[in-house]
């Protein structure tokens, strides 16, 4: 027998079998009956809160990077200089616990571009008041004045370019985060 749950609730449930599928096998390998067997609710339900896959994918991701920019924000507002939190930022465990290889490689494929760049303008959308915040913070330990739009501007470009590349196969995803890293101490030691 079922058990009846508020609809926030069910839907939640679902996001979240799906999180830990797509972060074992990917979502190309993942089926829809997997996921509702996961929560014990009918296929129907699942079409009830998606239209498609695609759907609970972006959901997936937007759960993820949710996580990841609170993360970003409490390290860029605590304690420390522009550089360590550039580091306790770098080195948190939100970026091996949300984007797996499983998942970000099907982000990859070619066939799933789209999904790739919506992941991306999440990723920027909560990560960069963080990354504004440490990048201005860095300009003002070197004593360089910026204001709130070119620190805009450069976390911007900074994150989206990084993310590009390792879409690019040009670098991995730790790759990028090590750059982001050699980049902030380029502006710091500038």
């Amino acid at each position: 027998m079922r058990v009846v749950k508020k609809p926030e609730e069910r839907k939640a449930e679902m996001v979240a079998a799906a999180s830990r599928l797509f972060a074992q096998q990917g979502f190309v390998r993942t089926s829809v009956a997997e996921i509702v067997s996961a929560v014990d609710v009918a296929k129907g339900l699942f079409y009830y809160y998606f239209t498609t896959k695609d759907d609970m994918v972006k959901a997936v991701v937007e759960g993820f990077t949710s996580y990841m920019g609170a993360e970003a924000y409490h390290i860029a507002a605590g304690q420390g200089t522009a550089r360590e939190k550039v580091e306790r930022l770098m080195n948190h465990e939100m970026f091996s616990r949300c984007f797996t290889e499983p998942l970000l490689a099907d982000l990859c494929l070619p066939q799933h571009a789209a999904l790739y760049s919506d992941m991306c303008d999440r990723v920027v959308d909560h990560m960069r008041p963080a990354v504004e915040v440490i990048v201005g913070q860095a300009m003002q330990e070197r004593g360089m004045e910026m204001d709130a739009a070119q620190a805009s501007r450069i976390a911007g470009v900074g994150m989206y370019g990084l993310l590009m590349m390792a879409r690019r196969g040009e670098m991995s995803m730790r790759g990028a985060a090590e750059m982001f890293v050699r980049m902030t101490d380029a502006m710091i030691d500038a």
